[in-house]
């Protein structure tokens, strides 16, 4: 009778590991080599924007008012937007979870923000692409794919290393140009 506990309590744990749902059935959201999610909402402003992904290669950076390492590296991200505009890479803030628009807005004009950024109260767009905290980026094709993500912090030179290995080269390659 001893012998049979272990063998019992082993089949009855391989029976539970069998009804879990299988995860590689799961749609992916926002993971690398799959469609962006449709993107879309108010900027701070208000505004209503909706991301077209397959006008131009983009990067897109999750953050927060709040966020101390998304406010170390926001002077950088400045520097990266204006450096790479000219090759037809835009970047776009998600500002994910700040309660009060005043609070992002202020934000904005402390560092003098020049991209777009989505007001995400809820976090529902960030949710979609899968980010757990800001700061987050999220790199995505001329075709509409996640080709990069880099959760946490990021230096310029990691970011700048990112964006020219998954999107100028990516972009040139599908170009048929070398």
């Amino acid at each position: 009778m001893l012998g049979r506990g272990p063998w019992f309590l082993l089949v009855l744990l391989l029976a539970g590991c069998s009804l879990q749902p299988d995860v590689s059935q799961a749609a992916p959201n926002g993971r690398v080599g799959t469609a962006a999610p449709r993107l879309s909402g108010e900027t701070l402003d208000g505004s209503a924007l909706t991301v077209d992904f397959k006008a131009s290669r983009t990067v897109l950076v999750f953050w927060a008012a709040w966020c101390g390492p998304c406010r170390k590296e926001q002077p950088g991200l400045n520097t990266l937007a204006a450096r790479y505009a000219g090759h037809g890479i835009q970047f776009l803030g998600v500002d994910m979870l700040d309660h009060d628009r005043a609070l992002a807005r202020a934000f904005y004009a402390e560092f003098t923000v020049r991209y777009p950024s989505l007001y995400d109260p809820s976090g529902s767009l960030a949710a979609a692409y899968e980010i757990d905290a800001p700061p987050s980026f999220v790199l995505v094709d001329r075709r509409g794919v996640v080709v990069a993500r880099y959760p946490g912090e990021a230096s310029q030179a990691q970011l700048a290393n990112l964006i020219d290995q998954k999107l100028t080269i990516s972009s040139g390659a599908a170009n048929g140009s070398p």
